[in-house]
Parts: C-alpha cells; sequence; structure tokens
C-alpha cells in the first residue's frame, strides 16, 4: 500500500525546524520526504505537524498490552512505541512457583488482567507482546531475577546466586531485552546494594545496553541516589537512565537545579546519563510501596500477617510516619492527606476511589495508618494511588533540560493518573504552545529520536526515507490534555493522525482498530540494535 501525507509541517525528529513537504509511505517504511510528488491515498495535513510516532520511555502495559490490544490512552494522545519492564519489576523471566506471587505482589502497578501466565523466559513472554496497536520494547527487571534466584529475601546474594542473576540478564539480553531496569524502593530490588548492581551493570556493558534507574532516594536525599547511579555507571561501564526524575516531596522542593547540574557535570565526565519525566507534580504507584522495605521480605502472606500483628504495629507506623536512615518515606516526606487511591479490585470500596486518605478514614472511623492495612488486606494488595508530592517549578525546570526525555509511567487500572491519557498532549499544548517554555521542535526531538537513540530502536524516531512509518499528525494549535485528577478517562484534543508501520491507527481522531504494533526485540550479536 502507498500513501502520502501532503501539505503538512514536517518535523523530522532531529530538533531542526519544520519544514512544508509531502511524506510518503510504502508498506511499513517512509519511501520519500520533502518536495515529491504524492503517491497513492492522500491525505490533506496542511496545517498539521507532522512528528515521529512518540516513544514512552516508561510504559506499565506490561500485561494490559495483552489483555487489551488497542491500549487507547496511549495511542490517542500519540504514542506507538512503548517500553515495558520499568522499575525492576518484569513480567519474566518467572518460575511456574512464582506467579502466584509476583501477579500479586505487582497487581497494583501493572494490573491483573486475567492471563495464563505461562511464559517462563523472557523469550517466551516476548513473544506475546506483540500484535497491540502500538510497538513494545522492553527490559529485564532486576526484581524479577532475584525473585527467580533469591526469592524475596532482604540480603545481599552470595557469589553463587549473583552469578546465577548475571546469567539470567545474559539470556534475557540475548532473547531481545533492549536494556535492564531496577526499582530501588521495591521489594526485592531494594535490598539490593550499590555492589550488586555495579556487577550486573558489567553485563549489561557486554551488550552496549543501558540500565534504568527507579533511583533509591528521590526526595531529601536525592543528589545521594543520584551519586549511587553515577557510581554504578562508572565502575560498570554501562549506560545509565534515571526514571521519571524529579524532587519529590518537601524535603526536595527546591533542588532541581542542583540535580540537573549534577547530571550534566556526569556527562561532562563521560558517564552516559540520561532520565525521562512526566509532566505533572504528582505521581502514582502500588499503595503497598507506603510500607518500609522489610515487611515485604517474606512475600504477601508474610507481609499480611505483620499488617495484622498488633505487636508491629507501632513500629511499622512510626517507619511510614517518620521514615529510616535507608529508606524514604513517602509519607514523612509529604502525608497521608497527599495520597488518593486511583484503583481497586473490589466493588465494595470502589467508592474510595478519587478520595484522599483521611477521607477514607473518616468514613471508616479509623486513622489513616489503619486505613491503609484495610485497603490492602481488603484487595489482597490490588490499590494504586496517586501521590502529590512535587512542584511545579521543579517540573518545569527539569522539563526542558536536553538529555531528559518525556514519558508518561501510566497505570492503566481504576480511575488514573491523568498523565494516562494526556501526558504529550498537555506538553505541546500547554508547556510548548501556551507557555513557551521550550520550541516545539525540541519538544518532538525529546519524545521521539532521543528515546528511540537511548533504547537503540533502529530507524524510528525520525522523519526520513527508510525509516519505519510509525508518524504521529497534530494539530498545534488546538491540541491539549482533557484528563484531570477527578475525571481522568478523557481523551485530549489534537491529535488527528496516527501510522504504526504505515498502517493507519488513528484517523481524523479515531481509533481505527487495526493492530499494527510490533515486538522490537534487541538483535543478537547486534549490540546495542533493537528492532
Amino acid at each position: 500500500m502507498i500513501f502520502t501525507l501532503t501539505g503538512g509541517t514536517i518535523y523530522d525528529g532531529s530538533g531542526g525546524p519544520g519544514r512544508l513537504g509531502n511524506v510518503v509511505v510504502e508498506g511499513d517504511r517512509i519511501a520519500a520526504v520533502g518536495d515529491v510528488v504524492p503517491q497513492g491515498e492522500r491525505f490533506d495535513v496542511a496545517g498539521l505537524a507532522v512528528s515521529p510516532g512518540f516513544i514512552d520511555t516508561h510504559s506499565h502495559c506490561d500485561l494490559v498490552c495483552m489483555s487489551d490490544r488497542q491500549l487507547s490512552p496511549k495511542l490517542r494522545q500519540g504514542i506507538t512505541t512503548d517500553l515495558l519492564g520499568q522499575d525492576g519489576l518484569s513480567e519474566a523471566p518467572i518460575k511456574r512457583e512464582d506467579v502466584d506471587r509476583w501477579r500479586t505482589h505487582l497487581s497494583g502497578l501493572n494490573d491483573d488482567p486475567q492471563l495464563d501466565w505461562s511464559w517462563r523466559s523472557y523469550g517466551d513472554y516476548f513473544e506475546r507482546v506483540g500484535g497491540a496497536a502500538l510497538n513494545m520494547a522492553g527490559m529485564v527487571g532486576h526484581g524479577t531475577v532475584r525473585l527467580h534466584v533469591m526469592g524475596m529475601d532482604d540480603r545481599a546474594p552470595t557469589e553463587a546466586e549473583l552469578a546465577a542473576m548475571q546469567a539470567l540478564v545474559d539470556a534475557s539480553l540475548s532473547q531481545g531485552a533492549c536494556g535492564f531496569s531496577t526499582g530501588l524502593i521495591y521489594s526485592p530490588c531494594v535490598y539490593s546494594d550499590t555492589q550488586e548492581l555495579i556487577e550486573i551493570g558489567k553485563v549489561v556493558r557486554r551488550h552496549d545496553s543501558f540500565m534504568v534507574y527507579h533511583m533509591r532516594y528521590e526526595g531529601g536525599r536525592v543528589l545521594e541516589g543520584m551519586d549511587e547511579v553515577f557510581r554504578i555507571a562508572r565502575e560498570s561501564g554501562a549506560a545509565c537512565h534515571i526514571s521519571h526524575f524529579k524532587a519529590r516531596g518537601k524535603h526536595a522542593w527546591g533542588l532541581s537545579t542542583q540535580m540537573s547540574a549534577a547530571v550534566e557535570q556526569a556527562r561532562a565526565d563521560g558517564l552516559d546519563i540520561t532520565a525521562d519525566q512526566y509532566p505533572y507534580a504528582a505521581g502514582s504507584t502500588m499503595l503497598a510501596a507506603l510500607l518500609p522495605p522489610w515487611c515485604h521480605a517474606r512475600g504477601i502472606d508474610g507481609l499480611n500477617a505483620y499488617l495484622r500483628d498488633p505487636d508491629l504495629e507501632s513500629q511499622i507506623r512510626r517507619e511510614i510516619e517518620q521514615g529510616r536512615s535507608d529508606w524514604e518515606s513517602s509519607i514523612a516526606n509529604s502525608s497521608w492527606g497527599s495520597i488518593m487511591i486511583s484503583g481497586v479490585k473490589s466493588e465494595a470500596n470502589r467508592w474510595a476511589v478519587g478520595k484522599r486518605i483521611p477521607e477514607i478514614a473518616a468514613q471508616w472511623g479509623l486513622d489513616e495508618y489503619q486505613t491503609m492495612v484495610r485497603l490492602l488486606l481488603d484487595e489482597n494488595h490490588a490499590v494504586s494511588m496517586i501521590l502529590f508530592m512535587m512542584q511545579e517549578d521543579d517540573v518545569r525546570h527539569l522539563l526542558v533540560q536536553p538529555w531528559l526525555m518525556h514519558c508518561t509511567d501510566a497505570l492503566m487500572g481504576g480511575e488514573p493518573h491523568p498523565r494516562t491519557y494526556g501526558t504529550y498532549p498537555k506538553i505541546l499544548g500547554h508547556y510548548v504552545r501556551d507557555e513557551k517554555l521550550m520550541p516545539l521542535p525540541e519538544a518532538i526531538r525529546k519524545m521521539t529520536s532521543l528515546p528511540a537513540w537511548r533504547l537503540g530502536v533502529v530507524d524510528r524516531g525520525e522523519i526520513r526515507a527508510g525509516a519505519f512509518a510509525d508518524i504521529t499528525v497534530f494539530n498545534p494549535d488546538t491540541v491539549i490534555d482533557r484528563s484531570t485528577y477527578q475525571v481522568p478517562r478523557q481523551f485530549p484534543t489534537g491529535i488527528e493522525h496516527v501510522f504504526v508501520n504505515g498502517v493507519h491507527a488513528v484517523r481524523d481522531g479515531r481509533e481505527t482498530g487495526n493492530l499494527a504494533g510490533r515486538a522490537l526485540r534487541r538483535e543478537a550479536g547486534a549490540p546495542g540494535t533493537c528492532r
């Protein structure tokens, strides 16, 4: 099939200025760009911006991409590629005996659709993720390989266990994973020390791959968290990418200038450091992340026993509300009132979605800690939350950094954070057009070619002859997000067309139902290449 987008302003993803012209697509590739003769079916896109499809560097669609292949919230904001396996919590490799506890452990983050979980290796899993409406790239998770080798144990690995984890990472990268991730606030990743990650990083370096970090500290100790990332990069030689870069909580407010300066210095020193960010002053994750790390070390059954044990209540409560020297508590960084419930599994507690913890506590006649415990036990931990913890000035400062990409970090269940529906249109409409915080070509670069380079994704993230035809066409005068914290499930306006591998996925603002996405695998024997 041949078609042509005619008369649009083409932004090629390089950061250079837009230019009027045509884009000819033949099959799954772009055939010609610029002042070229139209061929085949013509789509008049005069007055619209023609951009490479957006690449979301932080996605939690690991399971949903198999249960709801349309992925409308992503597609309708112009995303054509998702990066799975975030925060060290990938869905593979996994042993049969670990499936039940792992899917429960992750249910507040990645949802828990009714899938058979028949995969075991990373390669097996990745055979399942193709055929969605958008492309999927993925990473192998630190917590997943730790679970495979050590269970949920809160200790350092033996030499043999470390070697086994390295072997699993090596195998997963050989089977198509494009990177490695860790989440140093999530169990069991949180039980690791820096040296463990350095040794795993040496395997990642041999594959010319990259390591993605949810840092150990993002609050008042965020610069310490960054120092750990820089040390791992320096001693392992692996490229490092910081997830959802932010100054989280009142003790970190105003630190964004020091954070960006630290990245600039590390890059000047020769380290390969990048980051991503969602454009909101609130985050979102599973409610169980409020608990101290040691609570998770015996798995779900052990955690439930701890939560029901009256002799432990005062200790858990104190650590949540005051923090610990080796763990940053979200509540100590902010307050119970900063937490809003965004998703539950049961109908009985559906009324609590959209309400803050103190509101729910008042309804139940409990205090805030007891309310958290009841929600976790009632829902078997399948509870997600939104945390209002950042300052807009810090968000704006980090947003424009040239080494920082844009991402959604979208949770798909319940009444999600508005980023699930609105991230890219918010940047294009609010920050670029209305606030003039950065030029449109630069914003597009940070959504397209920059993440494609970081992921090693070949022939995507650009509008040029020979590139895959992942294309987003939007109206720069009208594009804007409509999703709010109160009513999140609202699609943006101004995203007119989306093409995935040359197939029309969104036409005139409406989904076509076509499922042309592919699983993008790192190529064995081709370091740094994912296609």
